[in-house]
């Protein structure tokens, strides 16, 4: 049972379960084209299992460090993992975005002045609630 006090940590350890391999897998495949998507679907199915496993299994392995090093740990070997399954069978031709047409692109005509509003709401929000006299 999960204490109150340390709720935000469960969640937080639930939250790299999922997060670590899609960053993972997201970061690879922006920066290197021609890994296939071999490689993404083993670097989540890897990655998720890694972590439970560390979590729930072998809990002295990541108590034996810290929990942030760990997950370090598990993106730097799903990068590895990622990496020589597109070395060994990488795409023919480098994976590029193409636009389909399906969504409408046209940029809002209003967006820089919404954008610029909504920083100047912020910035009299904060104004409003500052302790100026610490100045």
């Amino acid at each position: 049972m999960v204490k109150s006090g340390k709720i935000f940590g469960y969640m937080q350890k639930m939250n790299g379960l999922y997060f670590i391999p899609i960053f993972a897998v997201v970061v690879v495949g922006i920066v290197f084209k021609r890994v296939p998507p071999l490689a993404a679907k083993v670097g989540l199915i890897v990655g998720f299992a890694a972590i439970a496993l560390g979590y729930f299994v072998f809990p002295d392995v990541v108590n034996a460090m810290h929990e942030f090093h760990f997950l370090g740990a598990v993106f730097t070997m799903l990068g590895l993992i990622m990496l020589l399954i597109g070395f060994s069978q990488p795409l023919a031709e480098p994976w590029e975005q193409q636009y389909s047409g399906d969504v409408e692109m046209t940029p809002w005509v209003y967006a820089r002045p919404m954008g610029l509003a909504l920083v100047v709401i912020v910035l009299l929000i904060y104004a409003g609630f500052a302790d100026f006299s610490v100045l």
